[in-house]
């Protein structure tokens, strides 16, 4: 008896490290959705983050005073995000997307659900607000998953972000932990959970279940913010759905699907996606979008007006 529960714990543990250890680096597809890959027509930027490191960013310069910063997912980077930057390009955006370094090729750091992930978007802001064709404007943060929960958490920090999209967001990095056994494994997720849980701090060096998003929604209260859900529980459970809910305060919209799977409401339903975000959008940022003749394709801005981002990645 004794050995076969050795043997089951034994079991437990090697399930637990592995499964630990493909979610803090997981594969990291460009998953365009179907969109043309902005890369070409974006300037590349360099983000100084800490005294000896950088996120690599991409820009493209809108018409109008107002930024969208993207975030993109859990396994995701930011190609992913150049299904939204399209439409709200076309709106007039100037658009900011990152790669955060958990989601890099070189020198990688682990997945952490929010401790170097939030860092990142600090670095973000903070560079955008340095810099000289973007630091007056007005500032609204657009997440799926992993950059949902992220852009929440930096917007309550951050008075100066107007508006905030959160696609799929989990309430809690605890549970999107156990969710992802429950949910996406099909296990039990007590004891493998903590299991993963404790693997995770001693890989990574943090605790990966320690972001609470709906604090920083109950901070953002009165400040615009949609959140978009889906009650498929193929990721996500209800419950968080519920908690989420619970905490988003009088400035708050929610829009919930029956029929999407997590983070796949644009796929299902692109154009009232793209006009319900791109209206909240327009409207927190105070641009006008009704009427507007921006064109069907993303067109670069004239030269001068991309130089100041240029000039921070050849330095």
């Amino acid at each position: 008896m004794r050995n076969a529960i050795l043997l089951l714990v034994s079991a437990l543990c090697l399930l637990a490290a592995g499964s630990a250890w493909m979610a803090l680096y997981p594969a990291v597809p460009a998953d365009l959705g179907g969109v043309e890959n902005l890369d070409g027509r974006a300037d590349h930027v360099r983000i100084p983050v800490g005294e000896d490191d950088h996120l690599d960013g991409w820009v493209l310069p809108g018409r109008r005073p107002a930024t969208v910063v993207l975030f993109a997912g859990y396994a995701r980077d930011h190609r992913r995000t150049w299904r939204y930057a399209h439409f709200l390009h076309r709106v007039g955006f100037t658009i900011l997307t990152v790669d955060f370094r958990s989601a890099r090729k070189k020198h990688r750091k682990p997945t952490t659900l929010g401790h170097w992930e939030l860092r990142d978007a600090r670095a973000t802001i903070e560079w955008l607000r340095r810099e000289s064709a973007m630091r007056l404007h007005r500032v609204a943060l657009f997440g799926e998953s992993l950059g949902g929960a992220v852009a929440l958490t930096l917007a309550a920090e951050r008075p100066d972000v107007a508006a905030v999209v959160a696609d799929c967001p989990f309430a809690s990095a605890d549970a999107a932990i156990s969710d992802g056994f429950s949910l996406v494994v099909h296990v039990p997720a007590f004891p493998l959970a903590p299991l993963a849980r404790q693997m995770g701090r001693w890989v990574a060096g943090v605790d990966p279940g320690a972001l609470d998003v709906t604090e920083a929604l109950r901070v953002l209260e009165g400040r615009p913010v949609l959140v978009i859900q889906t009650n498929r529980e193929d990721r996500f459970s209800r419950e968080q759905a519920d908690r989420i809910r619970a905490a988003l305060g009088p400035g708050g919209e929610q829009w919930t699907l029956e029929d999407a799977k997590h983070n796949e409401a644009w796929l299902q339903h692109r154009e009232e996606y793209e006009r319900r975000v791109g209206e909240f959008l327009a409207r927190s940022l105070g641009v006008p979008v009704s009427g507007s003749k921006a064109p069907t394709a993303v067109r670069r801005a004239p030269e001068k007006a991309a130089e100041p981002a240029r000039a921070q990645v050849e330095r």
